[in-house]
């Protein structure tokens, strides 16, 4: 049986910038010991082929390094050595047509417990997202990214914005994204931005057999900070049981002034258990309040929504590291359909006129992701909403307005309006949600004028 040596750098050593106390000691240490087993298939058959790996476990971002063999006609392998005292034994099987169907991962496997491992495969599970790129940083780094399963050999490379996929065997995983280019990564570090930005990293859980979509993940690097970062946690419930896979998104921008404020970017993900954990927003980055906002799915597939109550910017201000949120219960998610008139009010003639033309209003509901901007009289269509008491908000959509009223430059009460305390049914759609918006006006010119 041929056994390979290989350092898996990852496409053109990208893990090589690794700083020294992170990376694996020497080269493959040879204890002459041996781990040897026999591999199965799903059904019980003996699996020929099979692709073997014992992965040095580094716990950080280093080079993965690792032994290869493949099985026998009899599902067979075996290492006449070991990397260290402690490895991961990787198996992968694919179909005729090399689609890689089945797997399996062990952890913490030694020597002493491996002298023959009876090892079963089961279906690979499948992890998909979206990545983009924002910030200065985002000018260092370009467009080419590698999401990574930390301590193992699965991985894939980004062309950002794209999404991504990886097959692996079911587990618990730390997924990594970071720049493809390790030139990158030092010139960051030079510039001062923290390593807990440069690698972005996402906590999933996945299940044989399923798909788990961690939705849009945004890599934006910043610079060290002098204040000490507070953590969000909680936890999430569907049913009354806990819900893994639930994608976790902090909202400050509560009016969706912000450019990209209809994006949920996808923080964190719940485990097993419903638990999740994110970093707290910059306490310059809120208002007043802000709000953790949830995406999921049933059993079937059909989206589920939830977000948290207002949490004050005093209670940010005031934890000393951690802040609980109230346990979230998702429900079917909701939806809105209606239509924004324009009407403008003639001082002179004391008439109201309803316009459809070229004006834009923007709209949504405060404290989510869920924005838009349509033109007067079109149709305005919502949808994946968390259920239940919500406020409908909606103003100018008109560039210069926006941007204002993102600067502070203009009061919230002269441009924006609203319908507080909207009902939103569960698993539903609210029809027939028609509303009108008259823009401030400049009586002294007997003219409608934004401001």
């Amino acid at each position: 049986m041929k056994l390979n040596v290989r350092i898996l750098a990852l496409l053109l050593g990208v893990f090589f910038w690794a700083c020294s106390e992170n990376q694996v000691a020497g080269t493959a240490t040879d204890t002459e010991n041996t781990i040897a087993g026999v591999v199965h298939l799903s059904d019980g058959s003996s699996a020929n082929g099979v692709l073997v790996r014992q992965v040095v476990s580094a716990h950080k971002v280093s080079p993965a390094v690792y032994l290869e063999t493949q099985t026998d006609s009899l599902g067979s392998f075996v290492f006449d050595s070991t990397l260290a005292d402690t490895v991961n034994m990787e198996f992968r099987y694919r179909n005729s047509d090399s689609t890689l169907s089945q797997a399996q991962i062990l952890r913490g496997i030694t020597a002493k417990d491996a002298g023959t491992l009876n090892v079963k495969l089961e279906q690979v599970a499948v992890l998909r997202g979206q990545l983009e790129y924002a910030g200065s940083a985002s000018n260092l780094a370009g467009s080419h990214f590698f999401a990574f399963l930390e301590s193992t050999t699965f991985f894939a490379d980004v062309f950002a914005p794209d999404s991504f996929a990886l097959i692996t065997p079911e587990g618990d995983y730390t997924l990594t994204i970071l720049p493809a280019d390790s030139g990158v990564v030092s010139k960051l570090r030079e510039k001062g931005y923290s390593d807990s930005t440069i690698y972005r990293r996402l906590q999933v859980s996945l299940a044989a057999g399923d798909t788990l979509e961690v939705g849009n993940l945004r890599w934006n690097a910043t610079r060290e900070g002098y204040k000490k970062e507070k953590i969000l946690r909680g936890t999430v419930t569907y049913l009354d049981k806990p819900l893994k896979g639930v994608a976790v998104h902090v909202v400050t921008d509560l009016y969706g002034f912000g450019a990209d404020s209809s994006a949920f970017v996808t923080q964190a993900v719940t485990d097993s258990n419903g638990n999740w954990q994110v970093l707290a927003p910059a306490w310059e980055a809120v208002e007043d309040s802000f709000r953790v906002e949830f995406n999921g799915k049933d059993s079937l597939g059909k989206p589920l929504a939830g977000v948290s109550e207002y949490i004050a910017k005093a209670t940010l201000e005031a934890a000393s590291d951690t802040i609980s949120v109230k346990s979230i219960a998702l429900t079917a998610a909701s939806g809105l359909s209606g239509s924004a008139f324009l009407v403008v009010n003639d001082p002179i003639s004391a008439r109201q006129d309803t316009l459809c033309w070229a004006y834009s209003i923007r709209v949504g509901i405060r404290g989510t992701s869920h924005f838009k901007t349509v033109s007067s009289c079109d149709r305005v269509e919502l949808s994946g909403l968390p259920s239940g008491v919500q406020d409908l908000i909606f103003y100018s959509g008109d560039e210069i307005v926006v941007r204002n009223l993102r600067a502070g430059q203009f009061e919230l009460e002269d441009y924006v309006r609203g319908v507080n305390g909207v009902n939103l049914p569960e698993g539903a759609v609210l029809k027939q949600q028609n509303f009108t918006y008259t823009p401030p006006t400049l009586p002294k010119n007997g003219t409608k004028a934004e401001k």
